[in-house]
C-alpha cells in the first residue's frame, strides 16, 4: 500500500500545541486560538482576549508551518470572535516545493449554557508537492467548517465539527468530520478522546480514512501544565505518542509539544512551539 507524503495534509494536521500535546484530541475542549483549527463554537468556552503565534516543524518531510491569530471571547453577548493567517512550506524529493495559504475568520455564540454553535470561513491557495487524482498541483478557493460544543454535564464536554464543508476538490483539505469528549474528573485534570473521518471526496478510491486520539493535562499549578498522549493516524498509517508543556502567566503563556512516530514507513517527528499573549481586560 501506497502512503502520500504529509503535504497531502495541507492544514488538516495543524492542530495547536496544546491539542498536539495530547495526541489530537481536544474538539470539546478548545479554547481561544486552539477552537479555530478544532472547533470554532469553543471560542466560546472561556472568556479572553488572546494574541498567538506558533511554528510547526514536521521531520518528515521537512515541513514547516506558520499561524499567527487574534481571538476575542469578552463580548457581554457571548459572541467570540476570531481572525487567523497560516502559511505552509514543504520540500519533497522528486516533485515541486509545496506551499499553501490559510487565512480565515471564525465566529462562536453560546445558546445557553449547555450548547455553543461556531462556524469558520476560510479561503485557501495550495500549489506544488504530489499532484491531485485529477492531475492537478494547485487548488485554492472558499470553505467552511462548523462546529457545535455540548456541556451535558460540569465535568463532561462533546464536541463535533465538519471541516471543509465545500468541497475543494483536494485531498489537502478533504471534507472531514471530527468529534470527541472532554473529562474533567478532577479541578486539576482534563481528559479527552477524539475521533477524525477524512472522507476524502476528491479521491473516492482512498475510502474514508478514520484516525483516532486519547490525551490528557495535568495542571498541579496555576502556572504550569503537563500534556500527553496517544493516536493512530489513518491517512498515514501512522501510530504515535506525543507530549507537551505550558508555563503560564497573566500575561501571556509559552507552550512547547512534541510528537513522534512510533509506526509507519516514515517516522516522523513534529514539534510545535506557540507563544500567546492575553490582553488585560478593563
Amino acid at each position: 500500500m501506497s502512503v502520500r507524503p504529509r503535504t497531502a495534509g495541507a492544514f488538516v494536521d495543524e492542530l495547536g500545541s496544546r491539542a498536539l500535546a495530547m495526541g489530537g484530541a481536544g474538539r470539546a475542549d478548545a479554547r481561544g486560538d486552539e477552537a479555530i483549527p478544532l472547533n470554532p463554537s469553543g471560542m466560546s468556552l472561556a472568556r479572553l482576549y488572546s494574541l498567538e503565534g506558533h511554528y510547526q516543524y514536521a521531520s518528515q518531510p521537512g515541513e514547516q508551518f506558520g499561524h499567527v491569530s487574534v481571538v476575542d471571547s469578552t463580548s457581554a453577548f457571548g459572541l467570540a470572535g476570531g481572525v487567523y493567517y497560516a502559511f505552509r512550506t514543504a520540500a519533497v524529493p522528486g516533485l515541486s516545493r509545496f506551499t499553501g495559504h490559510e487565512a480565515g475568520v471564525a465566529l462562536s455564540m453560546p445558546f445557553s449554557e449547555l450548547l455553543m454553535l461556531g462556524v469558520t470561513g476560510k479561503y485557501l491557495r495550495l500549489a506544488g508537492g504530489a499532484p491531485e487524482p485529477d492531475g492537478s498541483s494547485s487548488h485554492g478557493g472558499l470553505t467552511l467548517d462548523a462546529g457545535a460544543t455540548i456541556r451535558l454535564a460540569s465535568v463532561l464536554t462533546l464536541g463535533v465539527v465538519g471541516y471543509s464543508l465545500r468541497d475543494l476538490s483536494t485531498t489537502r483539505a478533504p471534507l472531514s468530520l471530527g468529534y470527541g469528549a472532554a473529562l474533567v474528573p478532577l479541578p486539576e485534570l482534563t481528559v479527552a478522546i477524539d475521533v477524525f473521518h477524512d472522507f476524502t471526496t476528491s479521491d473516492p478510491t482512498r475510502g474514508v480514512r478514520t484516525s483516532v486520539a486519547a490525551g490528557a493535562e495535568f495542571r498541579p499549578a496555576t502556572r504550569m501544565s503537563f500534556r500527553g498522549g496517544v493516536g493512530h493516524d489513518g491517512g498515514l498509517e501512522h501510530t504515535y505518542l506525543s507530549a507537551g508543556f505550558a508555563a503560564i502567566s497573566e500575561a501571556g503563556a509559552v507552550d512547547l509539544s512534541l510528537r513522534q512516530d512510533l509506526t509507519g514507513s516514515a517516522r516522523g517527528t513534529t514539534f510545535v512551539a506557540s507563544l500567546r499573549v492575553f490582553v488585560p481586560q478593563p
